[in-house]
């Protein structure tokens, strides 16, 4: 129990200034920390592993779309929209060039990660109180918001049907993912109000 304890009041101890430091930052403040959030996606887009079978690569953006909506709230999907743009200006996506990578196999998941971005950044601005499982359960819908909207996008323009967009774009990724959703809640709630 004094373990528990301990690692409570640290964190409750550590979380007070990093909440608040995304309510009391300038909007200059915030809106560099988006860019440098693009920057880091852009990054992240370049270390992927492609696995043969799948057009879909794996990559550790997922984590940083997560981390960058529960440090940033809102303007985490204002780092995502710059990643999009600057990705369609400077073609640094994952295996594909250009805004036509947006047409491509992993366009839906490159739009998933602006609007999981805005899903779980509004709710980390709405809710004062968070625990580890809200956490989580934010962090597991914005994943499920990024699986439906990449999935849609292999069945509408590739020509997929429902279960080999599954088969091939989400269920190769649960685990890897699920992973990430751990390591982003245990470090993500370092900058939420404590329940």
């Amino acid at each position: 129990m004094q373990v528990f304890d301990t690692v409570h009041g640290w964190r409750r101890a550590t979380s007070a200034p990093l909440y608040r430091w995304r309510e009391e930052s300038s909007v200059v403040t915030k809106v560099s920390a988006a860019f440098v959030l693009a920057l880091l996606m852009a990054l992240a887009a370049q270390v992927r592993l492609v696995l043969p079978f799948t057009p879909v690569p794996f990559t550790g953006q997922v984590l940083v779309v997560l981390l960058g909506a529960l440090v940033l709230g809102r303007y985490g999907a204002l780092g995502q929209g710059m990643y999009l743009a600057m990705g369609g200006a400077f073609g640094w996506f994952s295996g594909m060039a250009g805004f036509a990578a947006l047409l491509g196999p992993t366009g839906g998941y490159l739009l998933g990660f602006v609007v999981a971005s805005m899903v779980i950044g509004e709710m980390v601005e709405r809710r004062k109180d968070w625990d580890m499982g809200r956490v989580l359960a934010a962090m597991s819908l914005g994943v499920l918001i990024i699986y439906s909207l990449g999935a849609a996008q292999l069945v509408l323009f590739i020509g997929l049907d429902l279960t080999e967009a599954m088969v091939l774009g989400v269920i190769p990724f649960v685990t890897v993912d699920a992973l990430k959703v751990l390591m982003a809640a245990g470090a993500g709630s370092m900058f939420l109000r404590p329940a």
